[in-house]
């Protein structure tokens, strides 16, 4: 095997490779339009801590999981757009805006360079996903939320500050305040204190302390197992995190009773 290259290399290749004309006209595009930001449940400030949150963890029924396969294969789209449309649908209702943005989580390595898969590092990059739920019945909805995570994926290492400034919410107002990270995960048996720390031990690696957080105020997340989806919603702690955790459900239950329903 190739020895790993230093991830200095990825930060001088995004740098050199950073395709600004084009990123500004996807983003004006995409954005030019939004002039107020997202903020469900009224919630703004993107920039805290993330300690203060509350958390709800639920693995969705095997039926509802079936058909969220069954309707996204048969549109010919993935299981994450419509999970991605079903986010945008929540938070216009707890946002009270018809067009919704909200930021998505790319992995930084899928466009599939001869060296990414030689890199060691943490290449994820946050950018908008920016919604109107109302215009177009579900089916072209959905299409046009493939679409856009395509069309993200090819300047998936642009910066987010670069998006805000296309769009009309002058900085420092945060263009949304909602996140969803849609992850393909594996099942691996649960280890415990002392069986990670052997395992990082073994890498030369010490670990002072471990924490899951981000600084947004709303974060879905979804575990996609391949046979079952797992949601875990933390969000700001004055606000049930198991109701919003609901909303989702519901969303996704909708949406494949529209899309099969035709």
């Amino acid at each position: 095997l190739s020895e790993p290259l230093p991830f200095r290399n990825f930060v001088a290749r995004v740098c050199l490779d950073r395709q600004l004309e084009q990123q500004e006209s996807f983003f004006r595009e995409l954005l030019g339009r939004v002039t107020e930001p997202t903020a469900p449940f009224g919630l703004l400030e993107s920039q805290g801590n993330g300690f203060d949150a509350g958390e709800s963890e639920v693995t969705l029924n095997v039926s509802l999981a079936w058909r969220i396969r069954t309707c996204a294969q048969a549109a010919g789209v993935s299981a994450a757009s419509l999970f991605h449309l079903a986010w945008a649908r929540v938070l216009a209702q707890v946002s009270g805006n018809q067009t919704v943005v909200f930021g998505t989580v790319l992995f930084g390595r899928m466009l599939g360079d001869t060296w990414s898969d030689r890199m060691l590092g943490m290449f994820i990059n946050t950018l908008p996903v920016c919604m109107d739920v109302a215009r177009q019945s579900v089916r072209v909805s959905l299409q046009r939320m493939h679409n856009q995570l395509i069309g993200l994926m090819q300047y998936e290492h642009a910066p987010l500050a670069l998006a805000q400034r296309c769009s009309g919410v002058p900085a420092p107002t945060p263009l949304f305040s909602a996140l969803l990270n849609y992850r393909h995960s594996s099942r691996e048996v649960e280890m415990t204190v002392t069986e990670k720390a052997s395992l990082w031990s073994g890498l030369g690696i010490t670990v002072l302390a471990e924490e899951d957080h981000t600084h947004y105020p709303l974060v879905l997340s979804i575990d996609d197992f391949g046979d079952a989806f797992r949601l875990t919603l933390q969000i700001q702690s004055s606000i049930d995190p198991e109701q919003v955790c609901n909303y989702v459900q519901t969303a996704l239950s909708e949406l494949v009773d529209a899309l099969q329903s035709d």
